[in-house]
């Protein structure tokens, strides 16, 4: 999140149906939650630990209209909200590189939505209350031929209020995951002693570059998921973000080459951990 920063002029939204002098400046808030702007409605801001940071148009304190909403699970949506959910048009962006646009209605996909996933492929389908119903197209399948511009990432600036306020956001979803594994008795995989930070630093010094990209300036990373069995070996290694096919390939053969972890424990009983490991290239 903290490198998805926004510049966003409130005044290029969408104004509010009523006149300039029926409107009034108002601050109000509760228990967790802050809203910023016009009343009863017009631009505005809302910090909210439930719902994000959310800036755009706004009816009596709730977004109405179009919005960017930056979720404190790291998402971000663009696109409209009535009645404070995401209703219509709109876009996700997750920090794997999946976008996905298309219909919304009450804060679910509802209509035809388009997913773009980060190595390239795209899915079609027609989903229901938030549910898959008919897959129309996947470029996956063999002999589907699709075509269709990933929407970019809208660059971004925010004031240092709202900067300071999604890493207090990111900090407290970190904290909230955290205390959800310790309630459910998860002890995590531990590498070599150390855990996936060690890991991380492991992979980058094993991955193997290929001679073809040694020339090129740029650094470019390749997220890994992958899971610690149970016996301690690395299973099912794939990239889960990275535009380059050479580099994904490279990223997972290193993470494949893992000697034995120490598998994840829940309530004393050895378990399959699921986790993601960022390999970097310094091309």
């Amino acid at each position: 999140m903290k490198a998805k920063y926004i510049l966003i002029s409130l005044a290029l939204l969408i104004s509010a149906s009523v006149s300039a002098q029926d409107r009034d400046f108002r601050v109000t808030g509760g228990d967790g939650y802050r809203y910023e702007g016009e009343w009863p409605q017009g631009n505005g801001i809302l910090y909210s630990y439930e719902q994000g940071l959310v800036l755009g148009t706004f009816r009596k304190g709730k977004p109405h209209g179009k919005c960017v909403c930056y979720k404190p699970n790291g998402e971000v949506y663009w696109g409209h909200f009535k009645k404070g959910k995401a209703t219509g048009k709109g876009r996700i962006y997750r920090d794997n590189g999946i976008v996905v646009t298309g219909d919304y209605k009450n804060g679910r996909y509802h209509g035809t939505d388009t997913l773009y996933r980060s190595n390239g492929t795209m899915h079609i389908g027609k989903y229901r209350r938030g549910k898959l119903v008919t897959t129309v197209a996947d470029s996956r399948n063999h002999g589907v031929q699709l075509r269709g511009q990933k929407p970019r990432y809208p660059r971004v600036d925010f004031r240092y209020k709202q900067e300071v306020f999604l890493n207090e956001l990111e900090n407290t979803w970190e904290e909230r995951n955290l205390m959800l594994v310790r309630k459910a008795g998860l002890i995590a995989p531990r590498f070599q002693g150390g855990d996936i930070e060690d890991f991380a630093l492991w992979v980058n010094s094993q991955v193997a570059y290929p001679v073809a990209d040694r020339s090129g300036r740029e650094s470019r990373t390749v997220i890994v998921e992958f899971i610690v069995l149970k016996d301690g070996t690395v299973s099912d290694a794939h990239a889960i973000f990275g535009s380059d096919p050479v580099l994904n390939e490279a990223a997972v053969k290193a993470v494949e080459k893992s000697p034995k972890w120490t598998p994840g424990e829940q309530n004393g009983e050895k378990k399959n951990v699921r986790l993601t490991v960022p390999v970097v290239f310094a091309l």
